[in-house]
């Protein structure tokens, strides 16, 4: 392999991406420049198909041109966040740095907030069941009444964590209600985006310069480069050669000392004639 591919190293190309190398293949073989000097190339030099094999077989090293928008179309289609269901730290909320700690945690409010309002209601109907119960009995009024007391406090602790988890429960499916298939179609547009930047900069950086390489290399000696761009306008057609040659209009001399006009030639014979 001959050209500025070969001293380059190649880059791995993922099977996912062959088709779209080979779309892109396909389009360059068929514009107009490629076609032109595949028609006004040699016997000797390569055929569409011939083309297409060698440009297949080259194309990890053609993939080096666009580098660049090839590993960031990678980094984009990649998953924002770990899968939960691999069994890892993430998924299990354990982990040994504050990341782990948060998770944990984020999942330890959610369990309390269902919790407390349980455990405060069910306080709350032992206690006062105990204090009206002890209530019957004269002897035990100041523990019936402490047993009253805290059935009370239960009961508002009950109603204030039933009414906070209520909101933060509807806050948050508010919150993230719309947000999974916002952000799904976000990450798909920046993956087209991601994706043609890099199909282009593939056609107008690795595969056009490839083919044109290769062509170029065929081509007899002594004949005319086609793979350029054809040039805009024209030009006149050349008048200067000694066929377009303006003739000469100029007449004869007629200024000349010894020259008379003919009315003036016959006034003087007529003269002469009657003096002799």
């Amino acid at each position: 392999m001959t050209g500025p591919y070969a001293s380059q190293a190649p880059q791995a190309l993922d099977a996912a991406d062959r088709p779209d190398f080979e779309q892109v293949l396909h389009r360059a073989l068929n514009t107009p420049e490629i076609r032109t000097a595949l028609r006004h190339g040699s016997a000797e030099g390569p055929d569409l198909e011939e083309l297409r094999s060698q440009a297949l077989a080259d194309a990890a090293s053609i993939a080096v041109a666009a580098a660049t928008e090839y590993g960031a179309y990678v980094r984009q289609r990649a998953p924002a966040l770990p899968d939960e269901s691999a069994g890892g730290p993430a998924a299990s909320g354990v982990g040994s740095g504050p990341g782990g700690q948060g998770q944990a945690g984020q999942r330890l409010l959610p369990a309390l907030a269902v919790l407390t309002p349980v455990l405060a209601t069910a306080a709350t109907v032992v206690f006062l069941l105990l204090g009206h119960t002890l209530g019957l009995s004269a002897s035990q009024r100041r523990l019936a009444d402490t047993l009253l007391t805290a059935a009370h406090t239960t009961a508002v602790i009950a109603a204030l964590t039933t009414a906070a988890g209520a909101i933060w429960l509807f806050t948050t499916a508010a919150r993230h209600r719309t947000t999974p298939v916002d952000r799904a179609e976000r990450h798909r547009d920046g993956v087209a985006a991601a994706r043609d930047a890099w199909r282009l900069a593939l056609l107008e950086r690795g595969v056009l310069p490839y083919l044109r390489g290769r062509l170029r290399d065929n081509r007899p000696q002594g004949t005319v480069e086609l793979i350029r761009r054809p040039r805009l306008g024209y030009s006149s057609p050349d008048y200067a050669s000694p066929d377009y040659a303006s003739p000469d209009f100029s007449g004869p001399d007629f200024s000349g000392p010894d020259f008379t006009s003919p009315h003036h030639s016959a006034k003087k014979a007529g003269t002469d004639a009657r003096d002799k």
